[in-house]
């Protein structure tokens, strides 16, 4: 009976990735994509370069929804109290931008930072990082 039961799990899981192959439809790359938003970033990262310690820096970081429905930012998480992030409040419509607001207070961040971004979205890839690198040099004040 054990043998059995195997066998119908086996076809029903494979029935299932048969299944999926065909709710998915094909874009011109030949790769798999689903009736959703996608989120892809014109630069992940953004080099400040060196600054001062106690000076504020910020960037942008702009995107588009390069999926078929439209793009919500739920959340963006910073790993650090010395940076902020804004996200846009309305929804990203097909095929157009949007941008990801970032600042940073390098006061009492000496030496080499790297800090992170984490975007949220109801996207088919719905955690994206972005990221910055920044030195800070001792303020000689």
């Amino acid at each position: 009976m054990t043998k059995g039961l195997a066998c119908i799990l086996v076809l029903f899981v494979a029935l299932s990735f048969w299944q999926c192959n065909f709710t998915a439809s094909t874009d011109t790359a030949g790769e798999s994509q689903s009736d959703s938003a996608k989120i892809a970033f014109e630069n992940p990262n953004h080099d400040f370069g060196e600054i001062k310690e106690g000076e504020v820096v910020s960037t942008v970081f702009k995107f588009k929804n390069v999926g078929s429905m439209p793009l919500n930012i739920v959340s963006v998480d910073v790993t650090c109290g010395c940076t902020v992030a804004e996200k846009p409040e309305k929804p990203i419509g097909v095929g157009k931008t949007g941008e990801i607001k970032v600042e940073f207070n390098s006061a009492g961040k000496v030496g080499i930072n790297k800090k992170y971004v984490t975007v949220t979205s109801n996207a088919v890839n719905a955690s994206e990082v972005v990221s910055f690198d920044v030195i800070v040099n001792k303020n000689q004040e």
